[in-house]
């Protein structure tokens, strides 16, 4: 059995391929390139790679974050052998490898009954409740990283507007929310991607705050799987990190400086991480892991 790896990217093709090269070498990848951009610049001819074609486009903090999430995970069910999966694994182009992939391997083969997915309620806080207790406009008034725009200026607005009412949570009794990034088992995903009731709580969801933090989460509270999940608490996605190390800022990237914080982390991957930045870094990463490879050789030899 072995992982297969579930990418979701949209920009820096140049890190994401480099990170498909890494993954490949102990499972299958399926990628989901951001219908905005172009498909090309993020393929590697491998056997092992392959992209989803119905591309969605995803806006931050929004339901389509879920749909193209979604949709991966359908194509990876039936791209790959399930029997041999060990787990699915979510990742962004922004991720990579800290510690020995095929460490991670063997890890997830003998973890194969667990799901790495933890979960906060979001009920325990009068913050996080908001995320689903307010109206928020991120799908129709989509964030662009620009300042100052006339959509910028409506979403704040419509937000404004949207704190003075309450909703109805009348669907579960309650919610909750944890990090995107996920490793769960084909059995939690066959079960969320034939959930019946996909697509009111997509409805309702379409008007809260980063909704591809709440619905897998929320779905597996409430499912005969619900033992294999973890709950925690906290205030932040960095409490509920799974297999990543996320800096509590959630904007930090990260560097060569900071490769002795990110191997004492024990994680096994770090995030965020990026071309431009962070490439002294992975060298440093991919060095270690060629070094635990080699002296694995030579105690095998």
């Amino acid at each position: 059995m072995s992982p297969v790896f579930l990418l979701l990217v949209h920009t820096d093709p140049q890190q994401a391929k480099r990170l498909l090269q890494r993954l490949v070498s102990v499972g299958r990848c399926f990628v989901h390139v951001d219908a905005k951009s172009d498909l090309s610049a993020f393929r590697i001819e491998d056997p092992r790679v392959s992209y989803v074609q119905d591309r969605v486009d995803v806006r931050w903090g929004a339901i389509s974050q879920v749909d193209a999430t979604l949709r991966l995970m359908r194509a990876a069910l039936a791209g790959c052998e399930v029997s041999q999966v060990s787990h699915f694994v979510l990742l962004s182009g922004n991720c990579y490898p800290v510690r020995s992939l095929e460490e991670f391997r063997a890890y997830s083969r003998s973890h194969a009954g667990m799901n790495f997915i933890k979960m906060i309620p979001l009920a325990s806080s009068r913050k996080l409740h908001e995320r689903i207790r307010h109206f928020w406009f991120y799908e129709d008034l989509p964030v662009d990283g620009r300042k100052f725009t006339l959509v910028r200026l409506a979403r704040g607005l419509s937000q404004l507007a949207g704190k003075l009412g309450r909703r109805s949570l009348s669907l579960f009794p309650q919610w909750h929310f944890g990090s995107q990034w996920w490793a769960l088992n084909p059995e939690a995903v066959e079960y969320l991607v034939s959930h019946p009731l996909e697509e009111p709580v997509k409805r309702f969801l379409r008007f809260s705050k980063a909704p591809d933090e709440i619905y897998f989460h929320t779905l597996l509270a409430h499912s005969p799987l619900r033992h294999s999940v973890k709950r925690v608490s906290g205030s932040g996605v960095w409490d509920a990190a799974n297999l990543h190390l996320i800096d509590p800022s959630l904007s930090r990237w990260f560097h060569a400086a900071d490769y002795e914080e990110i191997v004492a982390s024990g994680r096994w991957f770090v995030r965020k991480v990026g071309s431009g930045v962070s490439g002294e870094l992975c060298d440093m990463l991919d060095d270690m892991d060629d070094d635990l490879a080699s002296e694995q050789d030579r105690k095998t030899a």
